[in-house]
């Protein structure tokens, strides 16, 4: 049992009575795939308390005149935005990242220029002429 399956303790009756929605309307919400209780063994549903969270937001959206496919939707669409803000986070860190590893290299490469230049003096050349 991961982590988060551990946070789900709440029989449907339970998680009925927390959100005030009647238990057919919270199996009805899981059919149409807008929760998703974590299943025991025996298959009992468990509900967390972020489950129970979500179905009061499910509930206010429905009242609000938007039917069950069109939360699915909104659902969907935020998980995706969050997906990209993960990515976005990621791909920020990778080129801030690479900006260092530029700035050491462009760094290294200054310094290897020192050591390479030669000063000439004026008897060096004199000899040369």
């Amino acid at each position: 049992m991961s982590k988060e399956d551990s946070k789900a303790i709440y029989f449907i009756s339970v998680a009925a009575t927390l959100s005030g929605i009647h238990q057919q309307t919270i199996r009805t919400y899981e059919q149409k795939g807008l929760i998703k209780p974590f299943r025991t063994g025996g298959g009992t549903r468990r509900y967390s308390q972020e489950d129970i969270d979500k179905l009061i937001q499910i509930q206010n959206l429905s009242q609000r005149g938007i039917n069950l496919d069109g939360i699915k939707i909104i659902y969907e669409m935020k998980e995706k935005i969050e997906e990209l803000q993960d990515k976005i986070v990621s791909l920020e860190n990778e080129i801030s990242n690479q900006k260092i590893d530029s700035k050491t290299k462009e760094k290294e490469i200054h310094q290897s220029y020192k050591n390479e230049i030669v000063k000439k003096t004026e008897k060096t050349i004199r000899r040369t002429l």
